[in-house]
């Protein structure tokens, strides 16, 4: 008579990755990330694949409720990517599990995002732009804590990061004028949306030519998709965007001096439209981003922006959102607790490099 086959245990994984069984139930469980270094936990994977062993998957009733969710609109801008990298970093650090989703600024992507959240058990939900769907957005808060990273003259009745996008475009339009330029040009995906923070930073710009007497619409043009690229049928993203638009503004040689990208990404393919062209940067036009994220400071880029803190940001908006999850004050009884909102802004700065310098005679 054939004998089956004995079943594969995690004794015998641990047998033969020479660790103990907790520390293989550990790593398997998402457990051990801190606890033992990455050369054991790759052991253990080796030795399942080697013998065979399938781990029995957790049911939801099962799942440890230390699960968070941060929903972002696009990866394309390292603004995002280095936001999440942190939110990633402190949740671990935590020992809460974070789950990362992309709208791909799509409003029926975010909705069904919203739905598969509210049929997650997550703890707590990290907004990071100002949501399309109000609706929905606020039936989720009713019942599971949020934090939102958005600019600070949108209404908000929840926990709040706030950038100042107008104070953003104030700090790059006296910055230029300062330079002599007389003519800027703001690239940016498009002003039609709830992402008000590119339209604020586009005011902000405006009020400091017209303080200075300049007609603000003839002084700083507003140049996206919409205006600018007509014939494409899809929209770029960010760098293809930046490129294409000033491509676009160089070829019919618009009289303009200096290049301001909405975000870090759009102003790069904005600088390499330039360097294209036959143009140096900054002795032909100057280039100022927005975000101040890492690929600013490559040598080979070094451009000037505006530092939004987003790895800063990051990292405290996780430490507010566990606080909230948690209960705000541990020290505190259930009845002396406070009621409240919680708003953090971080004020702005300009990080001059190699891309700006005086406007061409």
């Amino acid at each position: 008579m054939k004998m089956s086959k004995r079943k594969v245990t995690a004794k015998d994984v641990a047998a033969c990755a020479g660790v103990s069984e907790t520390t293989v139930s550990m790593i398997l469980n998402g457990k051990g990330e801190h606890k033992f270094p990455e050369k054991t936990c790759r052991k253990v994977l080796i030795a399942c694949e080697k013998l065979g062993y399938l781990h029995k998957i957790r049911t939801h009733e099962e799942i440890d409720k230390k699960l968070i969710a941060a929903i972002t609109p696009t990866m394309a801008n390292m603004y995002y990517v280095q936001m999440l990298e942190e939110m990633q970093n402190r949740a671990s650090e935590l020992g809460y599990s974070l789950l990362s989703f992309n709208t791909f600024r799509k409003t029926s992507q975010e909705i069904q995002i919203l739905d598969m959240c509210s049929q997650i058990p997550i703890a707590g939900l990290l907004f990071l732009y100002p949501p399309e769907n109000k609706t929905l957005f606020q039936q989720f808060n009713w019942t599971k804590p949020i934090i939102r990273i958005n600019d600070k003259n949108i209404g908000n009745d929840s926990d709040v990061f706030e950038l100042d996008g107008f104070q953003i475009g104030r700090i790059i339009g006296e910055y230029l004028f300062k330079l002599a330029h007389k003519r800027v040009a703001l690239v940016s995906s498009t002003f039609d949306t709830n992402q008000v923070t590119r339209i604020r930073r586009l005011e902000g710009i405006r009020a400091v030519y017209q303080e200075h007497g300049c007609d603000p619409e003839g002084s700083v043009l507003a140049c996206s998709p919409e205006q600018e690229l007509k014939h494409l049928k899809e929209i770029p993203k960010e760098y293809d965007l930046g490129y294409l638009i000033a491509k676009g503004l160089l070829e019919r040689h618009e009289a303009v001096t200096a290049f301001v990208g909405v975000n870090d990404m759009i102003a790069i393919g904005i600088m390499d439209a330039i360097l294209d062209a036959g143009y140096r940067i900054p002795e032909d036009y100057s280039v100022c981003g927005c975000d101040n994220t890492c690929v600013t400071k490559y040598r080979g880029i070094s451009l000037t922006s505006v530092e939004s803190y987003s790895k800063l940001t990051g990292r405290e908006a996780v430490d507010m959102l566990v606080r909230k999850i948690d209960g705000d004050r541990g020290d505190l009884k259930p009845e002396e607790n406070p009621n409240g909102i919680t708003k953090i802004e971080y004020f702005p700065r300009l990080i001059i490099r190699k891309t700006t310098g005086p406007c061409p005679k």
